[in-house]
């Protein structure tokens, strides 16, 4: 069932960055999505709800921000996504070009939880994955 993990996973931030919404479908209703605690928006956002005002944070802060992902790695019931945060500040010069490793936990087709990190290694470590 990994492949089929990638694919929602990849389908999911697809959806986003068209979209600037989540793809609930892809999220299970108990979800969790935690930020990275060196930044500004650390902490846990719970449930669709949630998603949806973290959704609305990220992309409404920026003129045009983007998860891109640089990478994509089957870790068995998780999916590693290595990204790039990318964007520009509204009503600023400011741009995010910001590398971010985060791990999708999944459950039956879904993502239950995403944890961000700073590094693909940090990741993979809590993925139980060798680097």
């Amino acid at each position: 069932m990994s492949q089929e993990n990638v694919d929602v996973v990849r389908a999911a931030y697809e959806f986003a960055n068209r979209t600037h919404t989540p793809d609930l479908s892809a999220f299970a209703p108990d979800c969790a999505w935690h930020t990275r605690q060196d930044l500004p928006d650390a902490g846990a956002r719970r449930g669709h709800d949630g998603l949806v005002v973290l959704a609305s944070e990220w992309f409404g802060a920026f003129d045009d921000f983007r998860l891109d992902i640089e990478e994509l790695i089957d870790a068995g019931d998780s999916v590693v996504v290595v990204t790039r945060l990318r964007g520009r500040v509204k009503s600023s010069l400011g741009e995010v070009n910001l590398p971010e490793t985060q791990l999708c936990k999944m459950r039956d087709g879904k993502i239950v939880e995403v944890r961000a990190y700073r590094t693909k290694a940090e990741a993979l470590s809590a993925a139980g994955v060798a680097a």
